[in-house]
This record gives C-alpha cells, sequence and structure tokens, in this order.
C-alpha cells in the first residue's frame, strides 16, 4: 500500500501536519510514504498522474484539490483521507460520486475542543467576565452590576442550531448544569435527539425560545445566511449569541448591529471571512465593535492549541486518520466515509 501526502509549497514546513508531525512520523513507521511538494498552479492532469500512483492521498489544509477526471480514471487511487476540518476545496464532488474511490474526513475528532471552546465563551459572556476586566482597568471599585446580566445555567433556556457531533458533546457539558435545552436540527427527529433535548421546528421558535443561542451547524448551501435579522430580533435583550461553527452562516451586518446597540451578547470565534478576507474570522482593525465590552472574538483559536499536551501526542484528528488507514490496509470498512448527502452539508 502506497500513500501519498502532497504538499503545497511553503506547507510543507508549516501547520499542525508537518513532515515532522507526530502523525507523519507514525505513518511512515507503518506504512510507505512519500511527501511531495506540488506547486500550487501544477496542471490538474499532471497532478492526477501523481496521484494515480498512490493508493491513498492524504489531504489537509493547504492541500491542493484533487483534480476531478480522477472520479473516473482513477488508476491505483482508491483512498482519500482528509485529516483536518474543510473538504469541499480539497476534494470535488465528482471524486465524492465516484464508484472508485473512498472519501473520510475528520469525523468526530473537532467535537470535543470545539465544544469545550463554545462553552467557554458562553461561560464568559455568562458570568459577564469583559465587563469586570473593562472595569478592573477603568479602576472602578464597584462595578455596576445591578445594570448588568451576571447569570446562571441552571432553568436558562439554550437553544442549539445544529446537533451533529460537535453539538451533542456541547449538549452532554450544558447537562450537569440543567437548562432547558432546545435544538433545531432539520435532520435530526426528536427520537435521535440527546436525551432531555426539546425539537424545535423551525428557526423562529429556537430563536424566540432561546435565552442563550449557540450555533453548532456546518456551513452549506442550505445554512448560508440563514440566521437573518429577524431572527437576531427574537432573542430577548441581554440574550447571548455564541458561534464556533462558521461566520457565513449568520448575516453579520445585522449581529454587529445587535452587539454595538447592547441589546445582545456574542462569543465569536468565527465570523464570515467573505467579508473579511484581509482579517479572517476577525472584525477590521479599526472596526468600533473591537472596543465594546458585551463581545468577544477568538479569531478561530478557540477549539484547538496545545498548550499542556505532549507536543508528541497524537490528536484526535491524528487518531481517526490512523485507524481509517488501518482499516483501509485490512480491508475492513471505514469509519466517517463521505456520502453525496453528507457532503452536501460540509463545509
Amino acid at each position: 500500500m502506497k500513500i501519498l501526502r502532497p504538499y503545497v509549497n511553503e506547507i510543507r514546513v508549516a501547520g499542525a501536519y508537518n513532515t515532522n508531525s507526530p502523525l507523519l512520523k507514525e505513518l511512515k513507521r507503518l506504512y510507505d510514504v512519500t511527501e511531495i511538494v506540488v506547486p500550487a498552479d501544477m496542471p490538474g492532469e499532471e497532478f492526477a498522474q501523481i496521484l494515480r500512483e498512490y493508493d491513498v492521498v492524504l489531504t489537509m489544509w493547504g492541500s491542493k484539490q484533487i483534480p476531478p477526471e480522477l472520479g473516473t480514471n482513477p488508476g491505483n487511487l482508491k483512498y482519500v483521507c482528509n485529516i483536518t476540518g474543510s473538504l469541499k476545496r480539497y476534494v470535488p464532488q465528482e471524486i465524492i460520486d465516484s464508484p472508485y474511490i473512498q472519501v473520510t474526513n475528520w469525523g468526530d475528532a473537532p467535537a470535543f475542543e470545539i465544544a469545550e471552546g463554545a462553552f467557554s465563551l458562553m461561560m464568559t459572556m455568562l458570568k459577564d467576565i469583559p465587563y469586570f476586566i473593562d472595569c478592573a482597568r477603568k479602576n472602578l471599585d464597584r462595578p455596576g452590576t445591578d445594570t448588568r446580566r451576571v447569570g446562571t445555567l441552571h432553568n436558562t433556556r439554550v437553544g442549539i442550531y445544529g446537533v451533529g457531533s460537535i453539538g451533542r458533546k456541547f449538549i452532554e457539558m450544558l447537562r450537569p448544569f440543567m437548562p432547558e435545552i432546545y435544538a433545531f436540527d432539520p435532520y435530526v427527529s426528536q427520537e435521535q435527539m440527546p436525551e432531555g433535548v426539546t425539537k424545535v421546528n423551525t428557526m423562529e421558535e429556537l430563536f424566540s425560545k432561546s435565552q442563550i443561542l449557540v450555533v453548532h451547524a456546518g456551513l452549506c448551501e442550505e445554512t448560508k445566511g440563514s440566521i437573518k435579522k429577524e431572527h437576531l430580533a427574537l432573542l430577548p435583550d441581554g440574550a447571548l449569541f455564541i458561534n464556533t461553527a462558521r461566520g457565513g452562516i449568520v448575516e453579520e451586518s445585522a449581529l454587529i448591529a445587535e452587539i454595538m446597540s447592547g441589546r445582545i451578547r456574542a462569543g465569536l470565534d468565527v465570523m464570515d471571512t467573505s467579508l473579511n478576507p484581509t482579517n479572517g474570522d476577525m472584525p477590521g482593525i479599526d472596526d468600533p465593535v473591537r472596543q465594546v465590552n458585551n463581545a468577544v472574538f477568538s479569531g478561530h483559536h478557540i477549539g484547538g492549541g496545545s498548550w499542556g499536551s505532549d507536543p508528541e501526542a497524537l490528536s484526535f484528528a491524528a487518531l481517526n486518520c490512523l485507524e481509517n488507514i488501518r482499516r483501509f490496509s485490512c480491508g475492513e470498512p471505514l469509519k466517517f466515509v463521505m456520502d453525496a448527502d453528507r457532503y452536501k452539508l460540509s463545509t
């Protein structure tokens, strides 16, 4: 079994899955792994010819997109293992539809860390930490807590938009605090909902019931811009809005207007990168919203990080990759296989 890890230019020496990462070192110990540098401007057919010589191709952040013609003429290629989050920019529909090639993504790998990040942002805003930091910096000995909205999760109404692996892990974290939990996910029935979660049938119902709204949906054509001004207006004064999914799910101008008015508080790990090409998941450097104390922006970093962990330890994503490569080598069914329906809902 021959495995290829094609790097794109400088990505070879950068990132969590570079040539010296624990994952690549373990793969090389177990299997025949080749690493090559692929220029970003390499013609598709030339790249396809290279890929046809391998049984497995690894894709991840910074990869060059798999040429769609491999879907009908794959050569030896039988499996594309996408190690990281986004899939569509690296693997086109033609490869998903191919009867010759299996594709997997990182599955439930990010669930714990991103759910933990969402929980952290939620508690930061629920306890009004940015406000108290602001008061300390301004030397206010007795901040006006009577005018603020420090709260508790107990009996608070929490709405979840999206009940995939991350949403489910987040719900597990909520349970000990005994809130009321509502969820909207058109692909999950009440019977499939986690225990103690009430399914709602519309976005309007979700927002009107929620004091805290947490976004865990994937970004796809159906969810893009699906949280609109009128939905945000249904949240009560002082509500919390938490998003660690994708900024493009939200009508960003309406969300920023709500934050600037002081009506709602927000913990945002992500923003609409199509609107912020320079700043990515952060507001513009001169944007007034950076100065308010009812919002926190974490720039798409709240779900990751390696502080406190062994630098040689394998991440959840690496472990899922290794397990699937093992399964493939043994002829066993793969986990987290991408079919057309899952692909449609993926980022």
